[in-house]
């Protein structure tokens, strides 16, 4: 058994090239090994900026070798006359066989060619010379491109590869550059310089011994590590800031870090203004005390060296200082105007193509809100319609007009209209109404916040599938299934009670009123459906449970949240789980698609069983729908598990399609009534039955 290294060094590319590639390369490696049959015990990859590494230990020297049976031709299409037809000489040449190796078995009434075949095993060095320039080519990258008159691409021009098993060089080329047994040290600390590598072994160790850190979590570790030295003393310490720990961590190979101070006098300007033009251009950290109070002072990383940080550092204040006198100016001039001031200039900003203007947009988020009582139950309508009419005004601010700044709407928005001495309510509503960015992200913290969000959200989703930017395969430019998550995320971790299903269509309704457009939303609402089953099966419950409850126009995920809770914990304890779905399930089966419901002539019950079913159902339906009204699914549960024994014997001593019609039909119409009522809180139908 040897290990295998394949090295590919490359110019720096952008972070989030970095992960999605590192991963699949690893995925196509072990795909190539098992598809050719070479055994191996690991994979192991690492990523930098500028080198994607994967080390393969125990790779087997060649392949398996293959012992099989090879079925031919028809016996008597390829020997006829004493002789091999020209049928069977191709069968035998294409298997570098003779006419002795011909075995002859019976299939079916007819007599077929059989040949044993034995392949043995290439050295896995010769395979992997041939594949590996077709795995290399086949990364795939968000856009890719050509450097050389080979005409191979990548994401970034590669630059050498190595590629050794054990201490054997295995020789391929990729474009112009062929495999070696060099790597290349750190482009600045070590001026690129190329070191021979003996083996894997070999090949981390020189890594290490140069300060190239090959794992993205030890980068970030020391990314933490070396900014807490910087501000040793201090009594300082980062603001947490993952996408920024991330980012700074797919950009250096070794890391230095430094402190530096910004002007004192810019500290009136929000935290996370600081923090957005720290973070943007400058890839800064933001520091606080130990008792969080935010303060004017940095952390930079550096991609290794140590030479001249102070003056470094100062330098970086001298940037920063430019950044931050841009940002005062913005916010001071725009607080000279009344925010809603610039809902006018909303009429200029498009929206989504063909889909009117961020002022039509705004016109329609005030408008659902108006309607907030019928669709969210929640009362003070007026309110929420303010905060949706100021909601967007700050897209046309100096301040989230300039690209870096663009990720603070809606939080600009609030701080303006908190100066301006507007409503508590409204301007946290505005401030938080495009969280959350992500599931387990923090959200809106008020009602309206939550509820804006909501609205903003679907406006969103119904505009790009009328638009047709509905998202396909890995492709979802306009993040439509992470809107869709975000809201059911919002809906389940604030107990809300709304029918989205409903939502989309009064907002289909007011873009079709307002710009004559719509679609077809039987396509939005099956695309929340299967984000909601991702979702719930994300918490664990049975992809069958899901189905049985996410059924049907309405579209409440809280209830069928609540239900599926309560038959997951049901099918745990309760033994005879199955038996009652096989009991529920019988009920709607037997009625058939078409059959016209009427009223229970109870005139036309013949049998104990009948009436002993019906008058059940009679007399507990109420306290059924008051417990579904309550939203009280555990007790809903146990009264329909109460009926199992009525509808056993029901259906042991009646026979529902009876010759005589109206029999018939009256015990149909008698299951139709019990199903419509129980069925409302889960088609048992849907239920997978162990019938064990």
């Amino acid at each position: 058994m040897a290990d295998l290294i394949l090295e590919i060094g490359m110019e720096e590319l952008p972070a989030d090239y970095l992960a999605p590639a590192a991963e699949q390369l690893a995925g196509d490696m072990k795909k190539l090994l098992d598809e050719k049959l070479i055994e191996f015990r690991e994979i192991t990859s690492f990523y930098t900026v500028r080198r994607f590494t994967v080390i393969i230990r125990g790779v087997a020297a060649a392949q398996k070798d293959l012992a099989f049976e090879k079925k031919g031709p028809r016996a008597d299409i390829a020997f006829k006359g004493g002789a091999l037809t020209d049928v069977g000489k191709k069968f035998l040449a294409s298997n570098s066989a003779a006419e002795k190796d011909i075995k002859i078995k019976e299939e079916k009434g007819q007599k077929f060619f059989f040949l044993d075949i034995f392949q043995k095993g290439l050295p896995s060095e010769k395979v992997l010379s041939e594949f590996l320039p077709g795995i290399i080519t086949g990364l795939r990258f968000p856009k890719s491109m050509i450097w050389d008159p080979s005409l191979v691409t990548f994401a970034r021009p590669v630059r050498w590869l190595l590629c050794l098993l054990d201490r054997h060089e295995i020789h391929f080329d990729f474009g112009n550059i062929k495999s070696g047994m060099e790597t290349r040290l750190h482009k600045f600390i070590h001026n690129n310089k190329n070191v021979r590598v003996k083996d894997a072994d070999d090949y981390l160790k020189i890594m290490k011994d140069n300060g190239i850190i090959l794992s993205q979590q030890e980068r970030r570790d020391e990314i933490l590590k070396k900014s807490a030295e910087a501000l040793r003393g201090k009594k300082l310490r980062l603001i947490d800031d993952e996408v920024l720990l991330e980012r700074l961590a797919n950009s250096v190979e070794s890391v230095t870090a430094m402190a530096g101070n910004f002007d004192e006098r810019f500290l009136f300007l929000p935290e996370e203004v600081i923090i957005t033009a720290m973070r943007e251009h400058q890839r800064y950290f933001a520091v606080c005390t130990q008792e969080g109070k935010f303060t004017n002072s940095f952390v930079n990383i550096r991609d290794g060296g140590v030479e001249n940080n102070d003056f470094i550092a100062k330098q970086h204040a001298k940037v920063l200082f430019s950044r931050l006198k841009d940002a005062e100016f913005f916010f001071q001039e725009d607080l000279k105007t009344p925010l809603e001031k610039n809902n006018e200039k909303l009429k200029e900003a498009i929206f989504i193509s063909g889909l009117g203007t961020m002022y039509e947009k705004m016109e329609r988020l005030r408008a659902m809100a108006g309607r907030s009582k019928e669709i969210f139950n929640f009362e003070d309508t007026v309110t929420l319609q303010e905060a949706a009419y100021l909601s967007k005004a700050d897209l046309m601010t100096n301040m989230v007009g300039e690209k870096e700044y663009v990720g603070l709407r809606g939080f600009m928005g609030g701080v303006y209209l908190q100066k301006q001495k507007r409503d508590e309510k409204i301007w946290r509503a505005v401030a938080e109404h495009y969280l959350p960015n992500m599931v387990g992200d923090r959200l809106p913290t008020t009602a309206e916040g939550l509820l804006l969000s909501i609205i903003d959200k679907i406006d969103n989703i119904v505009g790009f599938y009328i638009a047709g930017f509905k998202p396909t395969g890995s492709k979802d430019p306009y993040a439509v299934r992470r809107q869709a998550l975000n809201i059911i995320y919002i809906v389940l971790e604030k107990q809300l009670n709304v029918d989205l299903a409903f939502l989309i269509y009064e907002d289909s309704l007011a873009y079709k009123k307002q710009l004559g457009k719509d679609t077809d939303i039987s396509e939005i609402t099956e695309f929340f459906r299967q984000r909601q089953i991702n979702y719930f099966k994300d918490k664990n419950i049975d992809y069958d449970i899901i189905n049985a409850v996410a059924s049907g126009k309405v579209m409440n995920m809280l209830d069928d949240f609540k239900k599926a809770g309560a038959l997951s914990q049901a099918r745990k304890t309760e033994k005879s789980f199955n038996d009652i779905a096989f009991a529920m399930s019988r009920v709607a089966n037997i009625v058939p698609p078409k059959h016209e419901i009427n009223s229970v002539n109870k005139g036309l019950f013949d049998t104990p069983e009948e009436g002993l079913l019906y008058s059940k159902f009679e007399a507990e339906k109420p306290a059924f729908v008051s417990m579904m009204s309550e939203k009280n699914y555990a007790g809903a549960f146990d009264m329909i598990a109460s009926f199992k024994p009525a509808i056993d014997s029901y259906f042991e001593k009646v026979l529902v399609m009876d010759k005589n019609i109206d029999k018939k039909n009256n015990r149909l119409n008698t299951l139709s009534e019990i199903k419509n009522v129980f069925y409302t809180f889960a088609d048992f139908s849907k239920l997978v039955i162990d019938r064990k």
